[in-house]
């Protein structure tokens, strides 16, 4: 049996990875909400991830986060999805030539690697999913 979310967070050495400004809730507590059946609850921890991560420029934290972000991408609701695909959005401004540090390189090969279930959500219903995986295509 997979080991549930909330354990596979707790195995991730969180404080080696930076994050800013720094968050009031823990990484893993926002990625456990992001997670929620609970929408409300979902799109709040959604907020907080991107101020975490992306407000003051990709922060190497993202690296830790993109796998449990991907998860949790597979198993929201159409607008949690739709937030988690602009996370992911921001991540494809990492620099992609020799300058990049070895965090950035993981999550762009990391997002390249996502590239079947990018093209499988281009073909959503919903057309803010659908347009947001398509610019993911295009980006990675």
């Amino acid at each position: 049996m997979a080991d549930s979310l909330w354990m596979r967070l707790r195995e991730v050495r969180w404080e080696q990875f930076t994050c800013t400004p720094a968050p009031k809730k823990s990484l893993p507590k926002m990625l456990e909400n992001l997670a929620s059946r609970k929408e409300a609850r979902a799109m709040k921890a959604s907020h907080e991830l991107w101020v975490a991560l992306c407000s003051e420029g990709i922060q190497p934290a993202a690296e830790p986060c993109l796998p449990f972000l991907i998860e949790i991408l597979g198993i929201s609701e159409a607008a949690v999805q739709g937030e988690i695909l602009d996370l992911l959005l921001q991540f494809t401004q990492l620099p992609n030539d020799t300058s990049a540090q070895e965090w950035q390189k993981y999550i762009r090969m990391m997002l390249h690697q996502q590239h079947r279930y990018f093209t499988k959500l281009s073909h959503s219903r919903d057309a803010i999913i659908a347009d947001k995986a398509h610019q993911m295509l295009e980006l990675i």
